[in-house]
């Protein structure tokens, strides 16, 4: 008797890409609703020290010996870190290179840099794309778990009297009902299409069952007809 099952190596590669997905959904909520949040409320406790400078995108985020930079000293006075949103903003707004030293572009930075301060460091539209996120690779999780799980319940075997089990629909079937075998992808991807004469196809797939070459081997023992198309040019 012939019997093939769940390939155990598909599972956990399944089963890892599901709880990939998992933790990152837990990580867009996390940022989304107690990270993310809790950083727009230290920019707001900030906010005046923020505003009573006039330093350029530059002076904010360059760093001194020590590693820190003013925005560091400003959140970290307050037992905080300067988001790294906050970080990202000023950055996009430093200076193109032999633009040091002009006032009216040093003028139009600090109003940008004033900008910046005096909104949240991350949106509504962040905090709502994280959500989204979470439903996304929550949704894509479940899938992952739930192909392993329905695949899990398959189970094919060839013996003397037929193919049956739960991957043949639960009934025995003679190998003599079969009308034909569809190869074209079993030699690159050890799939083949098993057709009946009653209009019933089975896919017969080598990499997601462990033993499904044992389940053909049996099927072309009882029908040679079988394994001849198979090694027709």
């Amino acid at each position: 008797m012939a019997e093939a099952k769940l390939n155990r190596e598909y599972a956990l590669r399944v089963m890892g890409v599901g709880a990939l997905m998992v933790g990152i959904c837990a990580w867009s909520l996390y940022d989304g609703r107690v990270a993310w949040p809790r950083h727009n409320r230290n920019v707001e406790l900030a906010r005046p020290d923020l505003l009573a400078t006039n330093l350029t995108a530059e002076a904010w985020i360059e760093r001194n010996e020590a590693g820190l930079s003013p925005l560091d000293a400003v959140f970290a006075s307050r037992g905080a870190r300067a988001p790294s949103k906050l970080i990202k903003k000023l950055g996009e707004l430093k200076a193109p290179p032999g633009a040091a030293g002009k006032k009216a572009l040093h003028e139009e930075q600090a109003a940008h840099v004033r900008a910046v301060f005096e909104g949240p460091a991350y949106s509504a539209h962040d905090l709502s794309a994280q959500s989204v996120q979470a439903a996304i690779t929550l949704a894509l999780g479940l899938l992952a778990f739930g192909a392993v799980a329905r695949k899990a319940r398959l189970r094919y075997v060839a013996d003397g009297q037929g193919l049956s089990g739960s991957g043949f629909g639960g009934q025995t079937l003679a190998y003599s009902d079969i009308a034909k075998i569809d190869w074209a992808k079993w030699s690159d991807k050890g799939i083949a299409v098993c057709r009946f004469k009653s209009g019933k196809q089975v896919k017969l797939d080598g990499w997601h069952f462990a033993g499904m070459d044992a389940i053909v081997a049996a099927i072309e023992e009882r029908r040679p007809d079988l394994k001849a198309e198979r090694n027709r040019p």
